[in-house]
């Protein structure tokens, strides 16, 4: 493969790689939306089965400092490793958006359909129940709309800002209650989440990472898994919380304002030059999700 020039750097400079030549690594680009991922892997001179070294090097995507807190990220991740929930950063330059970590071996992440089973959703909300207690003072705050209209100020969108105005009472609520804020991940998607062949759970991809409401981590969960009304007494009873009506009102604004949050972000990476089909897809699920909540969220 034709490495990018950044790739070449970092290979070059980072103390873990730029101690072997370049072409030892075997290099194979790994999944990621907002950043490009390569997991490197050296063999050692013997030979053997198992790699000698193997990391995950993560390099920004196209456009994302734009919107992304690369330090907080840095400094959130390093506290998130700290409590056990994520792997630890062996490596990190916030100027460029560079990132070395150790690779999972036999890690898979899990699957959406997933989220609806009880075993899992009782472990993910151990974690985020864990990562609101333990994860102690994150860099950065981040507020639901907030953050939407910066996003919408970055790729304005005419039908998605009608939905904006509409939210209006959505954000009132949210922000009258003035909860403190915890340690938060803000994008606790499935493939975040990798399960390891011991059944230990780890959370990935911290560059969103921020102090925010507690519901934000539960909320994505629920509208990423669907959630039946018992699923998500399982998950928030495994975070620690009582599945009473002020609960369960914050998790349905929430759910709410998240897929404006979500939408509008996918319009930031389109912009930037995203041409996914699946990224075009997302952001208008998440618009007529959009839609959907104001209406359920006006009859209650």
């Amino acid at each position: 493969m034709t490495r990018p020039a950044d790739l070449d750097a970092a290979l070059e400079t980072i103390p873990a790689l730029a101690d072997w030549p370049a072409d030892d690594w075997q290099i194979e680009r790994i999944g990621g939306v907002t950043n490009r991922n390569y997991r490197l892997r050296r063999r050692p001179p013997s030979g053997g089965d198992a790699p000698a070294d193997d990391f995950v090097l993560r390099l920004p995507g196209s456009g994302t400092s734009s919107y992304l807190n690369r330090l907080a990220g840095i400094h959130n991740a390093t506290r998130a490793a700290a409590v056990g929930i994520a792997p630890p950063v062996l490596f990190a330059d916030a100027d460029r958006g560079w990132q070395l970590s150790h690779y999972l071996a036999g890690s898979r992440p899990i699957e959406a359909v997933e989220l609806r089973r009880p075993a899992v959703l009782m472990a993910i909300g151990d974690l985020l129940g864990r990562l609101q207690r333990e994860g102690g003072v994150f860099q950065h705050e981040l507020r639901p709309f907030a953050i939407a209209d910066h996003y919408l100020d970055l790729a304005p969108q005419p039908d998605l800002l009608r939905l904006r105005h509409g939210a209006q009472a959505i954000e009132q609520e949210i922000e009258g209650a003035s909860v403190p804020l915890v340690p938060a991940h803000i994008d606790p998607n499935p493939s975040n989440f990798l399960l390891t062949e011991d059944n230990r759970l780890y959370l990935i991809d911290w560059e969103f990472s921020a102090m925010a409401d507690p519901a934000w981590d539960l909320a994505a969960i629920a509208l990423e898994g669907d959630l039946s009304a018992l699923e998500i007494n399982t998950l928030l009873s495994a975070a620690g919380y009582e599945a009473d009506a002020d609960t369960l009102r914050r998790l349905d604004l929430f759910r709410g304002a998240l897929c404006l949050v979500a939408s509008s972000w996918a319009h930031v990476e389109i912009a930037a030059g995203n041409d996914s089909v699946d990224l075009r897809r997302f952001a208008e699920h998440r618009q007529a999700a959009l839609a959907h909540w104001l209406q359920v969220l006006k009859r209650n």
